[in-house]
This record gives C-alpha cells, sequence and structure tokens, in this order.
C-alpha cells in the first residue's frame, strides 16, 4: 500500500501550468523488437482473438521505455521531485515485459506514482491530463509528467477499425501546481459522429474559453472545426498526420500561444475529446519545451530478460 499527502507547499485548488515539453520522432527499431520473447508473447495475445500474428511486423517496432526515458530525463533535469507520472499509449510496446510507467518513473527526480492509461485510442492522453488536474487541484501533487508514445510496428491485423501511426514518437510534457493557474478542464464525449463533431466542440471552445478571445485551438489533423464560427479562436494548428496519439501534443510543445484549447476525434471509437489549459507561455518553463521532428537517432538497449505478458502490469483506467 502506498500512502500520499500533500507535498509541502502545494495548496488544494491549484492548476497544472505546463513547465517544460519535448517531443521526439524515432527512426529505426528497438533491440527489443527483435527479442526471442516477443514472438510467444504476441502469438499468444492475437491467438486469443482467432488472430494471425503479422511476420513482416517483427524486428520493426520500437520501444517505448527507450524511446520516453530521454524525453523525460530532459523535461526533468532543472525541476523538483516529479510526484505523479502517466503513461498514455494506444498501440502495444515491443517490450511487453517491462512495467514501462514504472521504469520512467524511476528516472524522475523524486520518487513518483506512476500509472498507464490505455485501450481508449487517442482520447487516452486526454483522459491522463484529467486525472493530472485532478491531482494537482487536490493539492496532493506539485509535478506531474504526462507521457504519452507509439510506435508503428502492429503485429496482428485489427479486428475493429483504429487509427494507426506511421513513425515512432513519444512526447514528454512537465506539468507544476501553481496558485494562479486554472484547473485543467478536460470535457470527453462519447458516440459522437463526424457531422456533430465541429457543432460539440464550437460549444465547448466557447464555454471553456469564457471571456478570452485569443484562444489557439489545436486539433487532430481531420477533425471538422470552423474557426470563424468561434468567437474565442485565434488560431487553430493542426496535428500532423500519421501520428494519431502524440502528433496533438507535439503542437503544445511547440511556444507562441498564450491560451490553448486542445481537441481530437475518434471516429472508429465516437470520442471527441476537449482539454483547456495554461501552457509554458505564461509560466515561463524551467526547460525550454521543443518537438524534434525525425531528426533523432534511435534508442538502443539490451535486452535484460525474458519476461511474457508484461502488458497486464501497466494499470488501464478506463471510464
Amino acid at each position: 500500500m502506498r500512502v500520499m499527502g500533500p507535498p509541502a507547499g502545494v495548496r488544494g485548488g491549484a492548476g497544472p501550468a505546463l513547465r517544460a515539453g519535448e517531443h521526439r520522432v524515432y527512426e529505426g527499431a528497438s533491440a527489443f523488437a527483435t527479442h526471442p520473447a516477443l514472438r510467444p508473447y504476441v502469438t499468444d495475445l492475437a491467438g486469443r482473438s482467432g488472430l494471425a500474428v503479422r511476420e513482416e511486423a517483427f524486428g520493426t517496432g520500437q520501444s517505448y521505455a527507450d524511446m520516453a526515458r530521454p524525453l523525460v530525463e530532459s523535461v526533468t533535469a532543472a525541476a523538483g521531485p516529479v510526484d505523479l507520472l502517466v503513461l498514455a499509449y494506444g498501440v502495444h510496446d515491443v517490450q511487453p515485459g517491462r512495467n514501462t510507467a514504472l521504469y520512467l518513473a524511476s528516472h524522475c527526480p523524486g520518487d513518483p506514482l506512476a500509472f498507464a492509461v490505455t485501450d481508449q485510442g487517442p482520447s487516452a492522453a486526454f483522459a491522463a491530463l484529467r486525472l493530472i488536474g485532478d491531482h494537482v487541484a487536490s493539492g496532493g501533487c506539485a509535478r506531474a509528467l504526462l507521457v504519452v508514445a507509439e510506435q508503428a510496428a502492429l503485429h496482428y491485423p485489427l479486428a475493429t477499425p483504429a487509427p494507426l501511426p506511421d513513425r515512432h514518437a513519444a512526447a514528454a510534457l512537465l506539468f507544476e501546481a501553481t496558485p494562479d493557474a486554472a484547473r485543467a478542464r478536460v470535457r470527453q464525449h462519447a458516440g459522437v459522429p463526424v457531422d456533430a463533431v465541429s457543432t460539440v466542440l464550437a460549444a465547448e471552445v466557447a464555454e471553456l474559453a469564457g471571456d478570452a478571445a485569443d484562444v489557439t485551438l489545436v486539433v487532430g489533423p481531420d477533425v471538422p472545426v470552423e474557426p470563424s464560427t468561434i468567437a474565442a479562436v485565434r488560431e487553430v494548428r493542426r496535428a500532423q498526420a500519421g501520428l494519431p496519439f502524440t502528433g496533438l501534443w507535439a503542437r503544445l510543445c511547440e511556444p507562441g500561444a498564450e491560451r490553448v484549447v486542445l481537441a481530437e476525434h475518434d471516429p472508429a471509437l465516437g470520442y471527441l475529446s476537449v482539454a483547456a489549459l495554461l501552457p509554458a507561455a505564461r509560466a515561463p518553463a524551467t526547460v525550454p519545451a521543443r518537438s524534434i521532428e525525425a531528426s533523432a537517432r534511435p534508442v538502443h538497449s539490451r535486452p535484460t530478460g525474458s519476461r511474457t505478458g508484461g502488458g497486464a502490469a501497466q494499470m488501464a483506467v478506463k471510464d
């Protein structure tokens, strides 16, 4: 059992301000993509659903721990102890024997509580952000880290349609409890058809923005939006296609926005997720936010074991 109390100097009701963020796209494959434990694990996993494995996918994937570790270390280098780390992902890792959230937490200052959110498509990162906002607002969390990861190697055919990345990427965003920051507001709607997205999104942005007229709206590449119908929106930024899980958060790492509303729609599940928060532009970052596209060399490491079934160790938080 783990019992946590409010960190010193943190008051309930504070909101999370984005202090640092980094996004990176990786080329190549992890050494774990050829680990002998991966094939029996994936074969068993696919067989339970009556699916055959895709032989061409073996040897082509990336490890979430390898991709995210340098980002986590970078954004927390100048920070104090981190109290919470939440990992969000949708495609399975090529290193199933490791609890990635706990591994990344071990590379943070302090001893953060850590868990993962999955099985929610691109909305998983929004659910993770909502959890971070709730922890910060409770007064029990001074700093929290959101990690989002995706890799393009899927070792079995999809049983139902779902967005898939065409590159390997990870993002790490460090939030800090700030007394004058608004509480992270996350709205998630189920069963929203594509033709209703624009109307629902416009109403959400208008309510979340309040009297503001300088909102930067960051949306997924296929989210239908009509900026002229939303008085608060000054600029619309679209996430890069091919990165359904990290692309939106990569745009959040970019400077130049005073107030941000993020939105993503998953047509397969019908989920519309909207979030409003205070980015680093209003709270100077201790580490500069940045996005590195396709320039990073892949991170390789030696396999440390041959355990299988590690995916079950990741805590899935669902609504």
